[in-house]
């Protein structure tokens, strides 16, 4: 009989652990596994963290309370500027947003998105690994989000 335990992180992150048969759910196998969980999840933030604000120059402002894609970021392809909304927003402290929340973030912005294009593009990042959807129907970046974002911010603007 296969058992699936939830085990929570922080408030917006948790993983499972699958075993084939209960005796192998030991505490001392819990902690194994929950060390090694967060043990990557610091190795994520830590590579998140390599980028630094100089990076960012010149296409996010993180100056204020909100957010904000510059006005450089139109010359990129709809994915990428959602994907930079998601960074700048995680730098902030947010990690996920619903579709509506992202259409209107860069609508705020000035860009000229319509809501059916977000939502596919949406759906499309996830399918291509670089957004996670949550059961809630947010969705969040992925590690593959964070280093594409990475590789963007690293071609300086002209």
């Amino acid at each position: 009989m296969k058992v699936r335990v939830r085990i929570p992180v922080q408030r917006e992150i948790s993983y499972e652990v699958e075993v084939e048969d209960v005796a192998e759910l030991t505490a001392e196998r819990l902690g194994d596994v929950h060390k090694a969980v967060l043990e990557a999840l610091e190795g994520i933030r830590k590579r998140a963290a390599a980028v630094t604000v100089a990076d960012l120059e010149g296409w996010l402002d993180l100056t204020g309370e909100v957010p904000h894609v510059s006005r450089l970021a139109r010359d990129l392809p709809l994915k990428d500027q959602i994907l930079l909304a998601y960074y700048a927003w995680e730098l902030k402290g947010r990690r996920a947003m619903k579709p509506i929340e992202v259409y209107e973030f860069l609508r705020n912005d000035g860009f000229p998105v319509n809501y059916g294009s977000v939502v596919a593009r949406l759906a499309e990042l996830a399918k291509d690994g670089l957004l996670v959807r949550d059961p809630e129907g947010t969705y969040r970046l992925s590690r593959f989000g964070t280093e594409r974002v990475a590789a963007l911010t690293s071609q300086k603007p002209m």
